[in-house]
């Protein structure tokens, strides 16, 4: 990953403007419309996302079919399993939250669908309605944070995998199996029980930097080790990663979008906004098998 260091106002980009968030990750663009994006400032865009991990725009313009075409530029699109997605619009699920719901959706910190075989490389969100006040969305730098570990605890977890699974969240005694989401929620067992073995620290593979990969909210156990077991070290490192030194906070407005790297980064939407109304629309794009 490219240093966050001195990327104000930095010579190497000519099609936008880029201001780094205060925190250990993020950048607010500026100067560019999405909907009407060129090549080159896609490929700039790009490179200012693999520099600061979460990427910001204001005051965009995207109907549902305007988000996927930019998500799509970074990759194919993935599907989400256990919400309908929009009429017509078979990659975006929008993300509501009415004044009397009482759960949010993404409330805890966690890499998105880190339960697949192959989990999304990026989360692209777009907000339509935002409270007045709350609602904001949490980033932590799972890269800045992996770094922070002493070298023995590097050694230990040097090969270690972890068990991931929507069990948890989407299973039949899962987080959600009492939520009072107003999107359409909808049953998929195979995907809920399915479970996959990914390395708790991963490689990046465009800049080549080690991430810590565990959200408690995916991760059961580790390999060949009981839950009872892993959930010390599991906890450890869960409230290490998410540490103020390792975060940001962006808080959104009507036509704000965020795009983040799910291989380096954590997030978490935070449900401090009682009575008032929260409409986003999402889009993912797919992964690899992490290494």
């Amino acid at each position: 990953m490219l240093d966050r260091q001195g990327s104000r106002g930095s010579p190497s980009y000519s099609r936008i403007q880029v201001e780094p968030s205060s925190g250990a990750l993020g950048a607010e663009i500026s100067s560019v419309k999405l909907a009407s994006l060129d090549d080159e400032s896609f490929e700039e865009i790009h490179r200012a996302w693999l520099e600061h991990q979460v990427l910001f725009f204001r005051d965009q313009r995207l109907d549902p079919a305007d988000l996927s075409a930019f998500a799509e530029r970074f990759g194919a699109l993935d599907t989400y399993p256990f919400i309908a997605p929009l009429p017509g619009h078979p990659y975006v699920i929008p993300i509501i939250k009415e004044k009397d719901t009482r759960m949010n959706f993404g409330g805890g910190w966690h890499s998105d669908m880190s339960y697949q075989e192959k989990p999304v490389r990026a989360t692209c969100l777009y907000a339509i309605e935002v409270p007045e006040r709350g609602g904001d969305t949490l980033f932590a730098n799972m890269t800045a944070a992996y770094d922070a570990l002493s070298d023995g605890m590097k050694q230990l977890l040097d090969g270690l995998r972890g068990v991931f699974t929507a069990t948890k969240v989407h299973g039949a005694t899962g987080l959600y199996k009492d939520a009072d989401h107003p999107m359409e929620m909808t049953k998929n067992p195979d995907r809920e029980e399915a479970r996959h073995l990914h390395p708790i620290v991963r490689t990046h593979p465009e800049t080549g930097r080690k991430a810590l990969y565990l959200d408690l909210p995916h991760v059961e156990r580790f390999e060949n080790m009981h839950i009872r077991e892993s959930q010390p070290l599991m906890e450890f490192l869960y409230q290490h990663a998410t540490q103020p030194q390792f975060t940001t906070r962006f808080s959104w407005q009507p036509g704000s979008l965020a795009i983040w790297d799910n291989r380096c980064v954590q997030h978490y939407a935070l449900n401090d906004y009682p009575g008032q109304r929260r409409e986003m629309n999402r889009v993912t794009v797919q992964g690899d098998v992490p290494f």
